[in-house]
């Protein structure tokens, strides 16, 4: 299967809720889809909080794994994740194997959703759907918790996926773990082409 994204944002090691979380590549168009990547040298020990974490703000979720956790993956991801398997292959390269397709996540939070606006950006998405800009003390938090209670889950999303797409600098990851080492922090995803 081919699906290409034009007009996207690729981000790597992406914050979510504030930097409680982290996903390893999140793609943002006019949805955030979520890629974690879990090789064979990884454990699952902190997945389970990050299930939750990322079913709350994710549309689609897909789990990259080596052929070591393929089939625990299928029992313990939710049904709705996809899961692909990479395989080395005789020659040394990698061939990227889909198990499972993603399917849309009806399990969203509306806030959790909202905590990945920044202050400015809050600010100003309330400001043009109050009439008014909210005041100057209020705090981030208190932004998204506003934001949250009175738009809608989609709206909101679309909210969001539009200010991940125009921002113009990200916060530098922390370092990722075993496996780490992309070479990008942020990278336009203009034509790009993800092949399974």
């Amino acid at each position: 299967m081919q699906a290409q994204l034009t007009g996207g944002r690729l981000y790597e090691e992406l914050s979510i809720e504030q930097g409680a979380c982290r996903i390893d590549l999140a793609i943002v168009s006019d949805r955030l889809e979520a890629y974690e990547i879990k090789s064979d040298l990884d454990n699952f020990s902190r997945l389970h909080k990050q299930i939750h974490a990322y079913n709350r703000v994710f549309d689609r979720i897909t789990l990259v794994t080596g052929p070591r956790y393929a089939d625990v993956a299928q029992t313990l991801m939710p049904s709705w994740w996809g899961i692909s398997v990479v395989n080395r292959k005789p020659d040394g390269s990698l061939a990227l194997q889909e198990l499972r397709v993603a399917r849309d996540n009806h399990a969203q939070e509306a806030l959790s959703v909202a905590m990945s606006l920044w202050k400015d950006e809050a600010a100003s998405i309330l400001a043009v759907h109050t009439g008014s800009p909210p005041s100057r003390r209020a705090t981030r938090s208190q932004l998204q918790q506003k934001l949250a209670s009175i738009l809608c889950i989609d709206a909101l999303r679309a909210f969001v996926a539009q200010r991940l797409l125009e921002r113009k600098t990200v916060t530098k990851p922390m370092p990722s773990g075993q496996g780490g080492g992309w070479s990008h922090l942020d990278a336009s995803c203009s034509g790009f082409h993800y092949l399974t």
